[in-house]
């Protein structure tokens, strides 16, 4: 399962801010409130533009007075773009003069601190802060602003949240994914460290199960996997729902360097060494599969299970289908069986010879050498590969008109399949003849697809 968190780009990608708008029993009973924003939009039109430093910014939340009826949303928006687009100018001129709401919100629930937050505006996201901002809020996918400054390797301002803000440290989006799980993600170490050094949970789940060691191990990130680690709390034998394990991650995608130091410092992953997912695959399956040697040879010294998996093949399967000699050769010297049949009734020389892999096939029957005669042997490199015991969806064909394919498809097994295909072929493809006139018009005989055609007297 690539799997995983909401994925982030390099850059911010924001909703366009987009801001309800007014209902028409609002416009026809809002005079009072036109007249106000309408004060409003002449004191910024009048107001010059000054710099940052010429408009003090206010130590800590300043109250503001409410007005009846809707908000004014072309402020709003402005307000919205300009936290942003980091335009403190914009931001300062309508918290001090139009006393615009600090936490206003948009369609997506945004308000101004969080889109500063993700865009990496710290001193924007400073300024709304001191005047009250809510270090807390949320979009509707549950995002705060901590989780976008994480995700987006703001360092500044996650440190602004968590040490002088207090921001919740593992409020989480609609998914399960915390600030630390996006972090462990994307490999920010600064981040994960401060996340950490703020009480994170570094075993707290995400709805399918997935925790922020798993995110680091499936990337690849061995500095962030460390400091996990080095917190003495992590806990490497937690599963995903599928069954995953970090140890799983680690080898499927090839990360060797993080395999050798979790085995050299964590007590406990030798239990986890064998530990397959749902569906059957194992950690050695997985290297097999995909070629990674080196790690198949580190993960044979543990003796896993090179027999029949789950999900109906062997290591040796793997190794073979895939064309991985070395590999081959390897699960040999340790035991694996070359005429095990996986879930077709394939054995692993069937495949080689069905593939045509000249070199793995050697490997093979010479493995094979010491336990089967000659005559055997060449049994085995000269009879038939078809499946013997392959069994096919018969919902595959339901309700399906004639088609000789389908019926390849709906057979229960390759033996059927022999017994029929003679009869198939001289089954007599006639024409729909159209029907006679009157009552007594004859319909064309045509044979039912699963009996072989009418013999002729």
């Amino acid at each position: 399962m690539q799997l995983t968190t909401v994925f982030m780009s390099d850059e911010p990608v924001i909703p366009e801010i987009n801001h309800q708008n007014v209902d028409d029993d609002e416009e026809n009973n809002g005079k009072n409130q036109t007249e106000e924003t309408d004060k409003n939009q002449r004191l910024l039109t009048a107001s010059p533009s000054k710099t940052s430093k010429s408009i003090p910014r206010s130590p800590s939340p300043s109250p503001r007075p409410t007005t009846a009826g809707p908000p004014d949303r072309a402020l709003n928006q402005k307000f919205h773009v300009a936290a942003l687009t980091g335009n403190l100018d914009v931001l300062q001129e309508l918290v001090t003069k139009a006393r615009i709401p600090i936490d206003c919100r948009d369609r997506e629930n945004s308000t101004a601190l969080l889109l500063s937050c993700a865009r990496g505006h710290y001193s924007c996201a400073e300024y709304l802060l001191a005047n009250g901002a809510d270090p807390n809020a949320r979009r509707l996918t549950g995002a705060s602003p901590l989780y976008f400054a994480s995700s987006y390797h703001h360092t500044r301002i996650v440190e602004l949240l968590l040490n002088k803000h207090k921001a919740v440290v593992d409020l989480s989006t609609f998914d399960g994914s915390a600030p630390l799980h996006v972090a462990c993600e994307n490999g920010f170490a600064d981040i994960v460290q401060l996340l950490i050094s703020a009480q994170a949970n570094v075993n707290a789940k995400m709805n399918d199960g997935t925790t922020a060691v798993m995110l680091a191990c499936q990337n690849g990130h061995l500095p962030v996997v460390q400091l996990l680690v080095s917190t003495g709390q992590c806990d490497l034998n937690l599963k995903r729902l599928d069954s995953v394990t970090p140890l799983l991650l680690v080898v499927q995608n090839g990360h060797e360097a993080i395999f050798d130091y979790l085995l050299a410092n964590v007590d406990n992953i030798k239990e986890t060494i064998d530990f397959p997912r749902e569906d059957g695959a194992s950690p050695i399956f997985k290297a097999c599969q995909k070629g990674y040697e080196s790690l198949v040879n580190k993960l044979l010294k543990f003796k896993p299970n090179l027999g029949l998996l789950k999900n109906g093949e062997s290591c040796l399967h793997a190794a073979t289908m895939f064309n991985h000699a070395l590999i081959v050769r390897s699960l040999l010297d340790n035991g694996a069986n070359p005429l095990l049949n996986n879930w077709e009734g394939m054995t692993a020389v069937d495949l080689a010879k069905e593939a045509q892999i000249k070199d793995i096939l050697e490997l093979l029957m010479k493995a094979l050498a010491p336990k089967m005669t000659e005559h055997g042997r060449q049994y085995l490199l000269h009879k038939s590969t078809r499946r013997s015991d392959a069994d096919f969806d018969l919902d595959l064909v339901e309700h399906e008109e004639r088609d000789e394919w389908k019926l390849y498809k709906s057979l229960k097994s390759a033996a059927e399949l022999e017994r029929l295909e003679e009869e198939i072929e001289h089954i007599p493809v006639l024409p729909d003849l159209p029907a006679g006139k009157g009552k007594g018009g004859a319909k064309p005989h045509r044979p039912h697809r699963y009996h072989s055609a009418p013999q002729k007297n």
